[in-house]
């Protein structure tokens, strides 16, 4: 049967009213959720809000208009700890939270036994502000500009120095002139060596982004055994029966060194905030000493709190326009019997021997 084109268009405008009137009544039916309205309002403190280490939190609720409950009980819930109050309460910061973010739990109890849960997340900074030490060169000694400095330590009078880049990253120990290599062994070509830390005569050395640590026998360098972590490794170093370590954001985690696991962490706060690209690590007299990537500074951070302590400015330690091959400062080693730090970085042809004024180790 042939169709003329009236009797087409009015098929087509047919068509169209169909699938018009199929959809419309999709959508009617289509069930929409409810948004949540939370009963509970919480005034203060604001989300993400800052305080510093020694200040007050407000914690203020409030029920939403349209709701009939009655608030019998509210209570703020700490990991070892809770407090009660009805709709407001004052809490002081101090000793009771981390740096960093912290989460406000609360537990609501109305007058028929329901309860509700609630969070609000604060930020806690040191209300100090990290003092800056002067510093003045001792001695300046010659640094391999092959070396791609990750970790750096003092081990019987010789350093032993970690060196990254994939297919060229190694482990050397030479003298303290700077001027005799004493043993090296290249890593795998698949792993960019990192930081490195000695326990109980052992080398530990982090992997960049393989999750895998090495250990070697610290004298020969025989490959010993090997561990595997959950992050990018960068910095290491020890705290009696503990290593430390970085992994480029300001977290420093805590490892068991036999099993490698995490025993706990902290975050690394300034007065301004979290200090992140946290880098190679020493552990000098109570205090972690710390290079920050691409910074021209170190860190002296308290172990217990993450708290920056002291910032050593070491921009004008060398003059970088004589050089351009050079990359980012990085390495840290403490003389013991002098109680002076080398410095050095990545490709740099020096390394510096410093005194740090107005400071003292113990």
């Amino acid at each position: 049967m042939l169709l003329n084109n009236k009797t087409k268009n009015l098929l087509r405008i047919y068509f169209i009213l169909l699938i018009t009137l199929i959809s419309c009544k999709n959508v009617k039916e289509r069930k929409v959720s409810p948004r949540i309205k939370s009963n509970i309002l919480i005034n203060s403190p604001s989300s993400f809000e800052v305080f510093n280490d020694d200040d007050t939190i407000k914690i203020i609720l409030s029920k939403n208009n349209n709701y009939e409950k009655t608030i019998q009980n509210s209570t703020l819930i700490f990991d070892q700890d809770t407090i009660n109050f009805l709709n407001k309460i004052e809490v002081k910061t101090k000793g009771r939270f981390v740096y960093g973010q912290n989460i406000l739990k609360l537990k609501i109890t109305y007058s028929d036994k329901s309860t509700e849960n609630y969070s609000r997340s604060v930020l806690i900074y040191p209300k100090e502000e990290p003092k800056e030490l002067d510093y003045k060169i001792i001695k300046i000694l010659p640094h391999d500009t092959k070396s791609y400095t990750q970790g750096l330590l003092i081990d019987n009078k010789s350093f032993i120095e970690s060196s990254g880049q994939y297919d060229k990253s190694y482990i050397r120990r030479y003298s303290l002139d700077g001027l005799k290599v004493e043993n090296e062994v290249k890593i795998e070509p698949d792993l960019f060596a990192e930081g490195i830390a000695i326990f109980n005569n052992k080398l530990l050395m982090l992997t960049w982004k393989s999750k895998k640590a090495l250990v070697f026998d610290k004298n020969s360098f025989e490959l010993i055994d090997s561990f595997e972590y959950d992050s990018e490794g960068w910095g290491l170093t020890r705290i009696e029966d503990q290593l430390i370590m970085s992994d480029g954001s300001e977290r420093l985690s805590f490892l068991d060194p036999i099993s490698f696991k995490i025993n706990k962490s902290i975050n690394v706060y300034d007065n301004k905030g979290k200090v992140e690209l946290l880098n190679e690590l020493e552990y000098i007299d109570g205090n972690i000493f710390s290079n920050i990537y691409g910074d021209d500074k170190i860190a002296i951070i308290n172990p217990l709190t993450g708290r920056v302590e002291y910032y050593i400015n070491l921009e004008k330690i060398m003059n970088k326009r004589n050089y351009n091959n050079i990359d980012v400062m990085n390495g840290i080693a403490y003389n013991a019997k002098n109680q002076s730090l080398y410095i050095t970085g990545k490709w740099w042809p020096s390394i510096y021997e410093i005194k740090l004024n107005d400071y003292e180790f113990e």
